[in-house]
Formats: structure tokens, C-alpha cells, sequence
């Protein structure tokens, strides 16, 4: 592995002094390497940066993926995406996997043009055994000044490896979603761990590493969930040729009158025609006799999700809660 790992930089040669290990994530790493002492590294949204002390002219940065663990091919496209938009003539080349220090790693390495001029690009694709999804490692130099900085970027990618304290991510651990807030909420919602959760301006919109499904919650204002459902209704049905929701009857109606609430639940399968990949839509509402919002879930999925995210999705609705 260390014959290639720097396709572009291995005859390059200097002197470096290294401070030693870091990180990363910045909470329970999962990897680290070895940072010149006099390199500035920095956790910003998420990822970390390492910058050589000219202030550019070599940058690293690491990632976490979208990628699944599992799913090579979606992670060199998502490393590509990182650079292809800022470097013109870029040429990529990838490795097969190999086992080092704990770890699975994929490397890509070539060269592309960006504003400032040519620049080597050096990536390594991670795998780790107590990731569920994968860690991307990207060190970019500039190919007119990089001589000087041949040795450490060797040394930083050839000592990349796992972390032995990372703490395995629990598969029962959740996050959740609460409305108002979490000390009184109204409603709340459990979802995995690993899923990814981004609030909009009506509440969060969800999705599962793969991207396979995906969830919203909206908050309604009361009087306007009938034109709320209407809306999401002809939005999605105007996405697929063929849709039928209910299965052409009235949808599901559950009323607890000690509660104060009424749960209406829809559902429907679509396509884009015979022959095409069959998709569920499941809608629910939560109206409260109190308070002026109301809840509703909307989750979007293809048949095939099933089969890896049915437990996961059936937890999700039975941890709703209303009070």
C-alpha cells in the first residue's frame, strides 16, 4: 500500500517535524494520523482541516460520508463530487481496497487545474469496522509548490489509521424530534441514530444513510391540515404516471375521544409505469383537540427499501408520541 498511496507525490522529498496524533471525528474518533507540528488543524461543520503553515498550499480535509459502509461505488462517485466542480481536466485514478492499520482503504489520485493552477488531488476512501458509513480523506497540494511538502503528506497518509478506543454507534440509540420543545413537548418522534435529520422552516426533514427513504415532519396550524394533506397529496402525485392511494377507498380514521385526538392514515403505491420501480408513500396526521399545530408525517420510499429498513421504519411511527 505505501508503494502507492501518494501516486502523484512519492518522489517528493523534505524535512518534517510531527507533533503527533490527531483525530477524527472531533467526538469518539474513529481514525487519526500524524499532523506536522507546524501545520494548523481545525474542526469546522463537521470536518476537519489541516492546513500547511503557508496557508494553502497543501490542504487536508476529512469527512464524513453519505456513503454507506457497504457501497463503493456511491462513495467514489460522493469523493469525485467534492472536487469535480472546482478542478477542470481532472483525471482520478482508483486503487483496489486494502487492509492497514485497522483499516479498509480505496485511494484516488491524479491531477486537475482549479484557478489558482494544477494541483495534486490524493484521497483515501475509509472504512472502518465500527462505522456504518465511510470516511473521506482528501489532500490536495499545489503542484508548483508541493516539493517542499512531499515528506509530510507521506507521513500523513501512510500513518492514517483506526482509532482503537472508538466506541461502536449503538443500533438502538436514537435521536429525537420534539415540538415544541423537548422538555414539554406536544409531539416527539424517535429516529435512528445513524439517519440524517435537517430542519426546515415547518420541522425536519429525515433520510436514511442510503438515501433510500425518506421522511418529513410537518407542523401544520390546525385549520389548514385538509389543504396541507390536498397539497402533499397532488405534489406527489404529480411525481409518478401511475398512483393510487388507498387503494381507491376512504383513508383510515382512528378517534380517541379521551385523548382529544384524531389519527388519519393514507398510503399509496406508484411508479413511473409497467416495468418500473414501485414506490410507498405513507401520510399521516395528528390533530390535537388542543393547541393550535398539528403533525404530519409524510415518508417516501422504493419497494426495495424494505427489505433493509422495514423494522427501523415501523419504530419510527410507534414512536410517536402526542400529548
Amino acid at each position: 500500500m505505501k508503494a502507492t498511496l501518494l501516486l502523484c507525490l512519492a518522489t517528493l522529498i523534505s524535512a518534517s517535524a510531527f507533533a503527533g496524533q490527531i483525530g477524527y471525528p472531533e467526538k469518539n474518533p474513529l481514525v487519526s494520523f500524524t499532523v506536522p507540528d507546524d501545520w494548523k488543524a481545525d474542526f469546522k461543520h463537521g470536518s476537519l482541516f489541516v492546513v500547511s503553515p503557508d496557508g494553502g498550499d497543501v490542504i487536508v480535509e476529512l469527512m464524513s460520508m453519505e456513503a454507506a459502509i457497504d457501497d463503493d461505488a456511491a462513495a467514489v462517485k460522493e469523493a469525485k463530487g467534492t472536487v469535480n466542480q472546482d478542478f477542470k481536466k481532472l483525471k482520478l485514478t482508483k486503487s483496489d481496497p486494502t487492509e492497514s492499520n485497522g483499516l479498509i482503504i480505496t485511494l484516488l489520485g491524479g491531477e486537475g487545474t482549479d484557478k489558482s493552477g494544477e494541483a495534486h488531488i490524493n484521497m483515501a476512501l475509509i472504512k472502518h469496522p465500527k462505522a456504518e458509513t465511510q470516511i473521506l480523506f482528501s489532500l490536495i497540494a499545489s503542484k508548483e509548490n508541493a516539493a517542499k511538502y512531499g515528506e509530510a503528506c507521506g507521513t500523513m497518509m501512510n500513518s492514517i489509521a483506526a482509532t482503537k478506543s472508538a466506541k461502536p454507534k449503538s443500533k438502538d440509540a436514537v435521536q429525537t424530534y420534539s415540538y415544541p420543545d423537548k422538555d414539554k413537548p406536544d409531539f416527539a418522534l424517535d429516529f435512528p441514530a445513524d439517519w440524517k435529520l435537517k430542519d426546515t422552516d415547518q420541522g425536519v426533514y429525515v433520510e436514511s444513510p442510503d438515501k433510500l427513504v425518506a421522511m418529513n415532519v410537518i407542523m401544520v396550524d390546525k385549520a389548514e391540515v385538509k389543504d396541507a394533506e390536498k397539497a402533499l397529496k397532488k405534489s406527489i402525485s404529480d411525481r409518478f404516471k401511475e398512483i393510487e392511494w388507498n387503494q381507491g377507498k376512504e383513508p383510515e380514521v382512528n378517534k380517541d375521544e379521551a385523548l382529544g385526538l384524531t389519527a388519519t392514515f393514507q398510503n399509496a403505491q406508484a411508479s413511473d409505469g409497467e416495468g418500473t420501480e414501485k414506490y410507498s408513500v405513507n401520510l399521516i396526521t395528528y390533530v390535537r383537540k388542543s393547541g393550535d399545530k398539528s403533525l404530519v408525517f409524510l415518508t417516501q420510499n422504493p419497494l426495495r427499501a424494505l427489505d433493509k429498513h422495514a423494522d427501523a421504519m415501523q419504530a419510527v411511527v410507534r414512536s410517536i408520541k402526542v400529548r
